[in-house]
């Protein structure tokens, strides 16, 4: 029960990594705020608030939000506030991806991406931090890039820019507001199998080209799950990590060690 009566907001909170986040702060025994655009998980299945709430630990209540609107990121803060008085942790997960070539992606797709990806997480740090200064004890962000924020690949320019982002964002407010007791840290995740990366493991010829370029293998295993990322997530919104601030944390069975 590392997180026992810990508040945290989740973004992108329905679906893949977002929704395992969510699943694994209850299970260690956080209250969680869920915000998406829609309840029901893209994999399908129930939706994720009707999952935790089912669970001995935790509870947690679904906010409708698009992190494209600042009002509704607000909101989504405003809302864990008034349910459970306080925020401890805020972990901005939503995300969109484009792989197109750079040629060919229109001002209208990349501006979406950037709106998504990184105006959502400035919306959700800087909602997160006012709430966290209200309360005077410190607070935790965590914040999902991805491993392509480092390297990329063909037709990735647009979405590692975007993660890039997040990496730059992530350094400069741990050295804001560390003063006031606040960490800041981005997950860098590999490729991880979630809707979003369909096209790179449903496929035989995605799967070989995954295991490929990536060196751990457990247990047959070289692609990433979104438990793996949740993993990852509790320990650095836990005591364990309280030093660990400013800093992208990789997950990615070894890609970028190639």
């Amino acid at each position: 029960m590392r997180l026992k009566d810990k508040v945290a907001v989740i973004t992108g909170a329905s679906s893949g990594i977002g929704r395992a986040i969510a699943i694994k702060f209850a299970q260690e025994g956080a209250n969680v705020v869920l915000g998406d655009i829609r309840r029901e998980p893209r994999e399908g299945g129930e939706p994720t608030d009707d999952t935790i709430n089912k669970m001995r630990e935790g509870s947690a209540v679904f906010v409708k939000c698009d992190v494209r609107n600042e009002d509704e990121v607000r909101n989504l803060i405003e809302t864990a506030v008034k349910r459970y008085s306080k925020l401890d942790i805020m972990v901005n997960v939503a995300g969109i991806p484009i792989k197109k070539k750079f040629t060919e992606i229109s001002a209208e797709e990349a501006l979406e991406v950037f709106k998504v990806n990184v105006m959502g997480t400035i919306y959700g740090c800087k909602w997160a931090i006012k709430q966290f200064l209200t309360q005077n004890k410190g607070g935790k962000i965590i914040n999902i890039a991805s491993n392509l924020a480092e390297v990329s690949l063909p037709e990735q320019a647009v979405y590692s820019a975007s993660k890039a982002a997040i990496l730059g964002l992530t350094k400069g407010l741990a050295v804001e507001y560390g003063p006031y007791g606040i960490n800041v840290v981005a997950i860098c995740p590999g490729a991880t199998k979630t809707e979003f990366t369909r096209p790179y493991w449903a496929t035989q010829e995605g799967l070989e080209e995954l295991k490929k370029r990536t060196p751990l293998i457990k247990d047959g295993e070289f692609i990433l799950y979104p438990e793996d990322i949740a993993n990852l997530a509790v320990f650095l919104a836990s005591d364990e990590a309280n030093k660990i601030t400013g800093t992208c944390v990789l997950i990615d069975a070894g890609w970028n060690a190639w």
